[in-house]
């Protein structure tokens, strides 16, 4: 697949350094939505989630990395279903 034809790119600009991948560095990061499940511990138990996640994914050696837009989106799920545990 060509860089930018149907996927989103993960980094800012060819010439940006952090758009190449941190293992190979040859390839690029391309974005992908993909759905994650986990169970995270907490003081009131266990909770379960399952959320859909951007995660850049190397078009070269498949290293795969994720930001802070998905850490978010999987913090807000473990308060959420925390919030639905009893006290």
């Amino acid at each position: 697949m060509a860089r930018g034809s149907t996927d989103k790119s993960w980094g800012m600009s060819d010439s940006d350094p952090a758009d190449f991948c941190y293992i190979c560095r040859k390839g690029h990061f391309v974005r992908h939505d993909r759905e994650v499940a986990f169970h995270q511990s907490t003081d009131k138990g266990y909770v379960f989630c399952r959320v859909v996640v951007p995660i850049g994914i190397c078009n070269q050696c498949g290293s795969q990395n994720w930001d802070e837009a998905a850490e978010a989106i999987i913090e807000a799920a473990v308060r959420d279903e925390y919030d639905k545990l009893p006290d």
